[in-house]
C-alpha cells in the first residue's frame, strides 16, 4: 500500500541537440502524499533522465525488504505499485518453478513478474486492489493500470511536454502543474460520473483500463476487464441452493486472502449486512487456527440523533462475534471541525458529512496501531442491495430464475411499478418528471441514472449565466451514460435484466468516483490506514453477476427482500437480528438549523461562503448562496444544505491547491 507519482518527458526539449528534462520535484510531490505511505520513501530516475517513478510506502507485507520502486533481474523494467495482491505466496511459487528470481518477499513484485512474461496482459493475472506504474526501458513505454473496480485511484496530465500519473492530484503542485478549473465538468458533474476531475486537463484513469504512453509522445487507454450478466431470456439451470453454497465458497475465500497481513488487522463494523458477514467470517478462520482469536472491530457512533446510529446493534454483533469493540463517538462539531481536511485529501465536493465520519472513523482507527482493515464497500451493487433498484427489478419479470424462483409475476410486476411510480420518495424526485428524461430509452427504461442526477446535480441558478451559456445546464444522467461503453448500453437494451443494467451503471459511475473515492481510499489513506474490500474480488463479483435478479433481490412485488442471497450465505455467520433486518445506509444526522439552533455547519458558511471567495470561483453566483442560506435556516432544507457544502468545498479547494488564480478569463468575477 502506497502513494506512487510517476512522469515521463515527451516533449522534445533540446539544448545542444541533446534532451534535456525539465526539474520535476518528485521528493516534493512524494511529500505532499506522504500520508499514503509515511514508513518508507523511494526513486527511481531513469539513465537518461526522461521517466521518473516516486513511491511513499505503508508497509504491510515484507516489512523489512519490500522497498519500491523494484526492478527486474536485467533492471531494464522497473515498477511502482499501490494496493495489495493477494495469494501472492502461492503465485510467487508457481513463477520461481517457472524460472523467476524474486527480490523480495512483497506482494507487489508480482506485477513486475507478470508483466515480464505477459507485456500489458500482466493485469489479467492480478487479483486485489491495486495501481500500477511501470517502465519500460526497452520499449521506451510507461504503462499505468488501475484495478478492476477503482478501489485505489489514478490521476494524470500532461504539461509542458511531460505526461504525469500519481495517486492523488496534489502531487502534480510539485511538478510544474498549474490548476485551474474544468468548469464544464463542474456543471455536468463529471467528477461523479465519469474520467473526469474539478480541474482542466487532470483526468482519473477509468477503472478497469491501462494506459500506454511512449517516450514519444503517443499516448493510448485501453479496457482490459469489463463486468457482464446473464442473458434475461435464458433460465439458469443452477439450483438455489447450489447458488447459495457458490457465494458462500467465494466471499469466505475472498476474505481469507485479506486477512494475510504482517501487521495488525481491524474490520470496520456497522449494524449492516455487509460489514457483520466479514465480521463473523473474519472470527471463524481466525479461530480455526487460534480458538482464542479476537479481531478490533471498530464503529462511528453519531451521540447527536440516534435513530442514524448504529452503534449498539454493531456493539451487538461484536459480542456475537467475541470482536475488542471500538465505538468512536462523533458529534456535529467534531464533523465541521474535520471538514477542511476531509476536503484537501479527497480532492472533489463534500456534499454532506459521511466521507468526514469516515475520516474521523480512520483516523481514530489508526491511532490504536491498526494498519489493515476489512471494510463493506461493493456488496450493494452486486447483491441489489440499494431501496431504488426495486422500481428497476420489477420493470421486467426474470425469466431467468430457475423455475421462476422468487420472482414476481408480469401482472404483479406491473401492479408494483405503478406503486412505487405513484411514490415520489423512492427516488426523490417526482416519478412523472422522472420518465420525461430521454436517458431512460438509452438504459432499458432504467432510471437509476436519474436518481442520482437528481441528488448530485446542482441548480442552474448556483452558476452564472456565461458558465451556463457556454458549459450547458447540469444533465449528470447523460454524463453517466457517456461515460461508459456503447456495447454496454446495448446489452442493457437487449440482453440483461433492468436490474442488471441498473448494477453495472452504479458500479462503472457512483462505486468508483463516490464510494471508493469520498468514503474509500482517500479518507483511510489519509490516516496512513490501508483497506481491503472482499465484496469486490472480482472472482465473487463474476459469479454474483451471473446469478438472477431474483434471488439476490427476492419478493413478490409486495415486499422485497433485499440481498437475499447474500444473506442466506452468511446466515451461519451473523446474528438472527441482522438476518432479519433491512438495509439502513450509512447516514450521518442531517444538519438542522433553525433562528433559535444553530448548526455547527453555519461557522464554515461563514468562514467560507463571503462574497470576495464565492466571487473569486468565477462561475458561481453570490446570489444563490444567499437564497440556499436563507433556505437552509428556515427549514433546514437537505438540498441547500448539500448547494452549500459544496460550493464550500470549491473554496477550499481553490485557497489549498491555489485554482482561484489560474481562471480563464471568461469566467472572471462581474
Amino acid at each position: 500500500m502506497c502513494g506512487f507519482t510517476a512522469y515521463l518527458q515527451t516533449g522534445a526539449i533540446c539544448k545542444d541537440g541533446n534532451p534535456v528534462t525539465p526539474v520535476l520535484d518528485l521528493g516534493g510531490a512524494l511529500d505532499l502524499i506522504n500520508h499514503r505511505g509515511p514508513d518508507a520513501r523511494g526513486i527511481y530516475i531513469s539513465p537518461n533522465g526522461r521517466c521518473g517513478l516516486g513511491h511513499a510506502r505503508l508497509s504491510i507485507i515484507d516489512l523489512k525488504g519490500g522497498q519500491q520502486p523494484m526492478s527486474n533481474m536485467a533492471n531494464t523494467i522497473h515498477s511502482v505499485v499501490n494496493g495489495e495482491l493477494y495469494d501472492h505466496e502461492r503465485l510467487t511459487r508457481e513463477l520461481e518453478a517457472q524460472g523467476h528470481q524474486f527480490k523480495t518477499k512483497s506482494d507487489s513484485e508480482l506485477a513486475l513478474h507478470y508483466y515480464e512474461d505477459h507485456d500489458t496482459d500482466f493485469v489479467e493475472h492480478l487479483r486485489g486492489e491495486f495501481a500500477v506504474a511501470i517502465w519500460d526501458e526497452k520499449r521506451c513505454r510507461l504503462v499505468v493500470a488501475r484495478d478492476r473496480f477503482g478501489i485505489k485511484p489514478v490521476y494524470y496530465t500532461t504539461i509542458n511536454g511531460t505526461f504525469l500519473a500519481a495517486s492523488e492530484i496534489k502531487a502534480f503542485l510539485a511538478l510544474g502543474w498549474k490548476p485551474e478549473w474544468d468548469v464544464n465538468s463542474i456543471i455536468n458533474n463529471g467528477v461523479a460520473t465519469d474520467s473526469r476531475t474539478c480541474f482542466k486537463g487532470v483526468y482519473k484513469l477509468p477503472a478497469a483500463h491501462y494506459m500506454t504512453i511512449s517516450s514519444s509522445g503517443s499516448l493510448c487507454v485501453k479496457q482490459y476487464w469489463d463486468a457482464d450478466y446473464p442473458n434475461k431470456h435464458v433460465e439458469d439451470s443452477r439450483s438455489v441452493n447450489e447458488m447459495v453454497q457458490g457465494v458462500r465458497e467465494r466471499l469466505v475465500e475472498a476474505i481469507r486472502l485479506r486477512l494475510r497481513a504482517d501487521v495488525p488487522i481491524g474490520i470496520y463494523l456497522s449494524g449492516g449486512l455487509d460489514s457483520s458477514s466479514i465480521a463473523g467470517v473474519v472470527t471463524h478462520l481466525l479461530r480455526q487456527t487460534n480458538p482464542a482469536a479476537k479481531v478490533d472491530a471498530f464503529t462511528i457512533s453519531f451521540t447527536d440523533g440516534k435513530q442514524f446510529d448504529e452503534g449498539d446493534i454493531a456493539e451487538r454483533t461484536a459480542e456475537f462475534c467475541g470482536a475488542n469493540f471500538h465505538r468512536v463517538n462523533v458529534q456535529p462539531q467534531d464533523m465541521v471541525d474535520h471538514f477542511v481536511d476531509t476536503v484537501w485529501h479527497v480532492e472533489q465536493p463534500v456534499f454532506n458529512f459521511r466521507s468526514v465520519g469516515k475520516y474521523i472513523l480512520s483516523k481514530r482507527c489508526q491511532a490504536t496501531g491498526i494498519k489493515v482493515v476489512l471494510t463493506g464497500e461493493g456488496s450493494d451493487e452486486h447483491f441489489l442491495g440499494y431501496e431504488f433498484f426495486q422500481r428497476d427489478y420489477v420493470l421486467e419479470p426474470d425469466h431467468s430464475s430457475p423455475g421462476g424462483f422468487g420472482c414476481p409475476t408480469e401482472e404483479r410486476c406491473k401492479a408494483s411499478l405503478k406503486d412505487l411510480d405513484d411514490d415520489p420518495s423512492l427516488v426523490g424526485i417526482p416519478i412523472d418528471q422522472v420518465t420525461e428524461f430521454p436517458t431512460a430509452s438509452r438504459w432499458n427504461n432504467v432510471i437509476m441514472q436519474d436518481y442520482f442526477g437528481s441528488l448530485l446535480d446542482s441548480p442552474v441558478e448556483m452558476y452564472k449565466k456565461r458558465a451556463i451559456i457556454e458549459n450547458g445546464v447540469p444533465d449528470s444522467a447523460s454524463a453517466m451514460l457517456e461515460s461508459i461503453s456503447p456495447i454496454a448500453r446495448s446489452k442493457a437494451r437487449k440482453e440483461w435484466h433492468p436490474a442488471h443494467a441498473s448494477l453495472y451503471l452504479e458500479s462503472r459511475t457512483y462505486l468508483p468516483n463516490i464510494l471508493l473515492n469520498l468514503l474509500g481510499d482517500r479518507v483511510e489513506m489519509a490516516a496512513s490506514l490501508e483497506a481491503r474490500v472482499p465484496f469486490l474480488d472480482h472472482e465473487l463479483c463474476v459469479y454474483a453477476n451471473s446469478l438472477p435478479p431474483s434471488v439476490k433481490l427476492r419478493g413478490d412485488g409486495k415486499a422485497f427482500n433485499e440481498k437475499w442471497v447474500l444473506k442466506e450465505a452468511m446466515k451461519p455467520f451473523i446474528t438472527e437480528e441482522i438476518y432479519n433486518r433491512t438495509k439502513h445506509p450509512y447516514i450521518p444526522p442531517p444538519a438542522i438549523s433553525t433562528p433559535d439552533k444553530k448548526h455547527p455547519s453555519l461557522q464554515l458558511m461563514d468562514k467560507y461562503l463571503t462574497k470576495e471567495k464565492v466571487n473569486r470561483l468565477g462561475w458561481a453566483r453570490w446570489s444563490f448562496v444567499q437564497e440556499q442560506r436563507k433556505l437552509f435556516m428556515e427549514s433546514s432544507d437537505r438540498m441547500a444544505i448539500k448547494n452549500l457544502l459544496t460550493l464550500i468545498s470549491f473554496v477550499i479547494m481553490g485557497e489549498l491547491f491555489g485554482a482561484d488564480h489560474c481562471f480563464s478569463h471568461k469566467f472572471a468575477p462581474t
